[in-house]
């Protein structure tokens, strides 16, 4: 799934009649109220199927918008066949930020009236209101968008919604400071497969306290680190395991260290991706057939990493979001951790070099969640 900053909105078109008979031009409702409040919201455009004009098959192109859309508005006033099926293939597919609105004195069906549904009318104080309503409630929904407003993930509590497709393009969401103490600092979001990237002088790799790496055939930070660092043939495979070696010689036979411990080794073949020094942070702990969780102070395992780092001459260092992987921590609480964390250390340590604190984003609607709490950090709310 790709980000789309977009309100995709499903209602009729032309002039139709409503439940009691009379016409409505729902043309008008889409420019002057429907459009209206999307103007309000930054960087969100408004789209309906008939703006597109790409060539391809219709249906194709309208159950994209569905699920990439980053907001949904649907209009149920006719009860129109259409609508419902496009609504409930977006309640399939996202839990969250879909709007619902209605003319007013038109009922909502059964199955859907335990839903918000925001009323309006055509008289112009109607739609002055209308466009109020409905702007702030896609303020409210994209300020908290792992809330669900899906009747299908409402009910069914434990379906796990489309698999997070990765965003394979290196592109770069730089956060500034508006601090006169921290000319130059950043926090930047990056995206694009690692074997790509030639951005930070350290890269941070998620260890459990038991400092093991994971397998080369593992989907983790971890994973993807130990095989790109280590030396291989030129069919590409492992001849030496560069920084897995380094690592266990470091931390010995009984390897067991305290949460958020930092070990450094080099970066092995990562040099070819000017990658000096590898940080291995102690973020998660193993429990025997429990599997993995989260350590409890995740904001020290940014800090002590960035500790590291003080006085090395290093001038950029890149995280993962730490816990949400094998952890299986809420992407959006621990990215709140993560992001404050380097902010406080930052703002407390002006002298430090590192000027940019990169943090890696790997799919994309990890990055629609990380760009609103990172917004957040940076501004200080």
């Amino acid at each position: 799934m790709s980000e789309d900053n977009s309100c995709f909105v499903i209602m009729p078109y032309g002039t139709k009649p409503d439940l009691n008979g009379r016409s409505v031009n729902f043309d008008f409702i889409y420019s002057k109220i429907i459009q209206a409040a999307v103007q309000r919201i930054p960087a969100i455009e408004c789209v309906r199927c008939d703006d597109d004009r790409k060539p391809g098959w219709i249906p194709s192109r309208m159950l994209t918008q569905i699920l990439e859309a980053r907001v949904a508005i649907v209009d149920t006033s006719t009860l129109n066949a259409n609508v419902f099926y496009e609504l409930g293939v977006r309640h399939a597919l996202r839990r969250s930020v879909t709007v619902l609105i209605r003319k007013r004195d038109t009922p909502s069906p059964f199955n859907i009236q335990g839903l918000k549904s925001i009323e309006y009318g055509t008289g112009p104080k109607a739609v002055e209101t209308a466009v109020e309503d409905i702007s702030s409630a896609l303020e409210s929904a994209l300020a908290a968008p792992s809330n669900v407003d899906s009747l299908v993930y409402e009910a069914l509590k434990d379906l796990a919604p489309p698999l997070r497709h990765p965003r394979p393009m290196t592109e770069f969401h730089e956060y500034t400071f508006p601090l006169p103490d921290l000319p130059g600092k950043a926090l930047v979001l990056v995206t694009g497969d690692r074997e790509d990237l030639a951005v930070g002088d350290i890269w941070v790799s998620s260890e459990n306290t038991e400092m093991q790496m994971d397998s080369y055939y593992g989907k983790s930070t971890s994973a993807t680190i130990r095989y790109l660092g280590a030396r291989k043939d030129s069919i590409g495979r492992v001849v030496e395991d560069t920084i897995g070696n380094e690592l266990a010689a470091k931390t010995g036979p009984m390897p067991n260290v305290p949460p958020a411990t930092v070990v450094p080794t080099g970066s092995g073949s990562l040099i070819a991706n000017n990658v000096k020094k590898i940080y291995h942070v102690a973020s998660v702990r193993g429990e025997p057939r429990a599997g993995y969780r989260p350590v409890a102070q995740l904001d020290r395992c940014v800090k002590n990493a960035l500790r590291e780092a003080r006085d090395s001459g290093f001038m950029s260092i890149l995280f993962p979001i730490f816990g949400t992987g094998s952890g299986g921590g809420d992407l959006r609480r621990h990215a709140q951790i993560c992001f404050r964390a380097a902010a406080e250390y930052l703002a407390a340590n002006p002298e430090q070099t590192i000027q940019r604190v990169y943090f890696y984003i790997w799919s994309d609607s990890d990055l629609e969640i990380c760009q609103q709490v990172m917004r957040s950090t940076v501004s200080g709310n």
